[in-house]
C-alpha cells in the first residue's frame, strides 16, 4: 500500500513551482486538518512540522524547504539512542499507510473551501539522506463535483467519511475482507452453527445446575468454577445472541474485536442490501469517523448507552459524554445529541 501511495503522488503531484502565498495557505490547510489527537502523536508531529516549515519559507517568499532526516530527529527530540533514519522509518511509513490517507478527504475539501486549485501532501525524497517536505497536489475533478453535494448539507452536521485504514485481524480477514455474500447456503450455515452454540451453552449450564443440585457436601473449588460457568454461559449466550439479532434487526452493530486488529476501535458490522432484489445481500465491516466541530478531536462510533439506548451514536475521544452526534448509515451524516 506504501508503494501503490507513493506512485500515486509522484504522479499526480504538482511538477510545477507555486507562489509563496499559494505554500502558507496549502501549509495552514494541513495545520487544519490533523485533528487535535493526532497532534499529539509522533506521525502527527512530523507533519506539523513540514507545515511549519513551508509556513517559514513562505513568509520569506520561498518554496518549502527539504528537509533533512537529521533536523527533523533533532528538532523533534527523536529518540537519542537510534539513528535518525531508523527513528523516522516507522513513523514516515505509519504516515503514508495511515495518518495522512485518513485526513485526505479533509484536506480537499478545505483547500477547495478555501480557493485553492492544490491540497498539500507530503512527499519524501529518497537518498543518503533523504529528505522530506510539503507538495501540492490537484485536487481532481470528481472531487468538485462531490463537493457541490456536500454544500447543501444542514448546518451543524458532520459528515462521516469511511477509514479506509481499518485493520482486520486473521479472523476478520477470513471473513469480511473482500465482504460477506449472504447467499443461501451461508444464512443456513450460520443457522446451524448458532443451533449449535445454543445447544452447548444450554447443555453445559444443565450439567452444571444438575451437578449442584445434588451436592450434599460443602462447595469445594470445582463447584464455585461449575457456579461460574452456570451463570456466565447464559450471560454470555444472551450478549451473543442479541448482538446477532440486533444486526439483523437494525442492518448494523458495532464490530467485535475478534474481528479486528489490536488496537482498532469503533468498526461496525453492516448489511448492504443488493440492487438486484434477487441478489444476496452483502456483509461488510467497516469504520467511520468525523471531526468534532466543537473541540476537533476525532468522533467515533460507539454504543449509545446509556443515554441513547440501542443507538449507535459519534462520539468525541476528548468529550465522550458530551460532544456526542447522531449518525445515519445511509447519509453518512451526524447531529449533535443532548
Amino acid at each position: 500500500m506504501v508503494g501503490e501511495y507513493q506512485e500515486e503522488q509522484s504522479v499526480s503531484a504538482y511538477n510545477g513551482e507555486l507562489d509563496s502565498e499559494t505554500y502558507l495557505r496549502l501549509a495552514d490547510v494541513l495545520i487544519q486538518a490533523i485533528p487535535n489527537d493526532r497532534k499529539l502523536m509522533q506521525a502527527g508531529k512530523v507533519m506539523l512540522y513540514l507545515a511549519s516549515e513551508a509556513k517559514k519559507a513562505a513568509s520569506q517568499n520561498q518554496t518549502p524547504p527539504r528537509v533533512q532526516t537529521k533536523a527533523i530527529h533533532v528538532d523533534l527530540g527523536g529518540n537519542p539512542n537510534r539513528e535518525p533514519s531508523a527513528w523516522l522509518s516507522p513513523i514516515w511509513k505509519e504516515i503514508e499507510v495511515r495518518y495522512y490517507p485518513e485526513i485526505e478527504a479533509r484536506l480537499i475539501e478545505l483547500a477547495r473551501q478555501a480557493g485553492l486549485g492544490f491540497y498539500p501532501v507530503l512527499e519524501k525524497d529518497d537518498g543518503k539522506p533523504a529528505f522530506y517536505r510539503l507538495a501540492a497536489k490537484e485536487i481532481p475533478a470528481s472531487e468538485e463535483v462531490s463537493a457541490t453535494n456536500e454544500e447543501v448539507v444542514p448546518a451543524g452536521t458532520i459528515i462521516y467519511k469511511r477509514d479506509l485504514t481499518l485493520k482486520l485481524s486473521l479472523l476478520g480477514k477470513l471473513i469480511f475482507e473482500d465482504g460477506l455474500r449472504w447467499t443461501a447456503s451461508k444464512r443456513w450455515g450460520f443457522l446451524t452453527w448458532q443451533l449449535f452454540f445454543f445447544l452447548v451453552a444450554a447443555i453445559l449450564v444443565l450439567l452444571a445446575w444438575f451437578v449442584l443440585w445434588h451436592r450434599t457436601t460443602p462447595l469445594t473449588g470445582q463447584d464455585i468454577v461449575l457456579l461460574a460457568l452456570a451463570i456466565g454461559f447464559p450471560v454470555g449466550a444472551y450478549k451473543h445472541f442479541s448482538g446477532v439479532f440486533r444486526l439483523f434487526d437494525n442492518r448494523i452493530m458495532l464490530a467485535s474485536e475478534w474481528f479486528l486488529s489490536w488496537k482498532e476501535l469503533g468498526a461496525t458490522v453492516e448489511i448492504n442490501r443488493s440492487k438486484d432484489l434477487d441478489g444476496p445481500s452483502t456483509i461488510h465491516v467497516h469504520r467511520y469517523s468525523a471531526e468534532c466541530p466543537v473541540c476537533g478531536w476525532m468522533v467515533k462510533l460507539d454504543n449509545g448507552e446509556p443515554d441513547f439506548p440501542g443507538r449507535i451514536v459519534g462520539r468525541c475521544e476528548e468529550n465522550p459524554r458530551e460532544h456526542v452526534f447522531s449518525f445515519d448509515r445511509s447519509s453518512k451524516q451526524g447531529q449533535r445529541l443532548v
